[in-house]
């Protein structure tokens, strides 16, 4: 008999070569199986998350349904798999599911943050977890340009082909850049901070290359407006980073 069960994980992404199983490279759904077969005695598990992360990019919580053939209570569960998981990948809670939950198609909104430094140099504790771009930017006019990203636009500009989509439209509810004070060895940093429908591969690294660029007064708020539409011959700003990136909660 087929158990199911849900969990909220959270890893530091920067020793994976992402989220999903691939044939060569360590990932994580490939930790939380092979943990899961350990648990089980049992080669026949599944696991199936709320989305990819690319390689280097963090998660807070990423929601996962697993189907093991095996029943457990959802407690124990979480620790037989912080027992078996690499120290980088942590279980934060699990519950039982059922075969109906899709951790895709039901998340109603997903929330992303990308944290980035603006110095000459960086600290000694930031580079695996906040990106650094060297030149000053104009927080207000990124600010600005934040508002423009509201409501629902194709970002056909803002995606990286690989993965097939049936469309590149996408809402966005929230979007805002936030100033982080100081915390512990953490510098103080910026934040964007974004909540939409949902993310086409690389989308917010795109994104935040383009507010970089505003903030560099490389590109109007003209130019950044019409970038959410049809495709352009160029992008408004490189991939940044993935170290920045966060998967910070997935709303259901």
């Amino acid at each position: 008999m087929i158990h199911y069960y849900r969990l909220s994980l959270q890893y530091k992404g920067t020793r994976y070569s992402g989220w999903q199983v691939q044939p060569d490279g360590k990932t994580v759904q490939g930790e939380l199986n092979q943990a899961l077969k350990k648990i089980t005695k049992d080669e026949d598990v599944k696991s199936m998350g709320s989305g990819r992360t690319d390689a280097g990019v963090h998660a807070l919580d990423q929601v996962v349904k697993i189907a093991i053939h095996l029943e457990i209570n959802p407690e124990n569960l979480l620790k037989a798999l912080n027992s078996n998981l690499p120290e980088d990948i942590r279980v934060n809670s699990a519950a039982i599911s059922d075969e109906f939950f899709m951790p895709t198609v039901h998340a109603k909104s997903k929330e992303y943050h990308y944290r980035f430094t603006c110095g000459r140099s960086v600290t000694a504790f930031q580079t695996e977890f906040i990106a650094n771009q060297s030149f000053e930017l104009d927080l207000e006019k990124m600010n600005k340009a934040c508002k423009l990203l509201l409501g629902e636009h194709d970002f056909v500009n803002y995606f990286c082909e690989g993965t097939d989509v049936s469309s590149t439209v996408r809402s966005i509810f929230e979007c805002e850049i936030l100033v982080v004070k100081e915390v512990g060895m953490m510098p103080a940093h910026l934040m964007l901070r974004i909540v939409g429908s949902g993310f086409l591969k690389q989308m917010v690294r795109l994104i935040v290359g383009a507010l970089w660029n505003v903030g560099r007064g490389k590109i109007s708020l003209e130019d950044f407006t019409k970038s959410l539409g049809s495709p352009r011959g160029e992008r408004m700003g490189a991939v940044v980073p993935p170290e920045g990136l966060y998967l910070a909660r997935v709303n259901y």
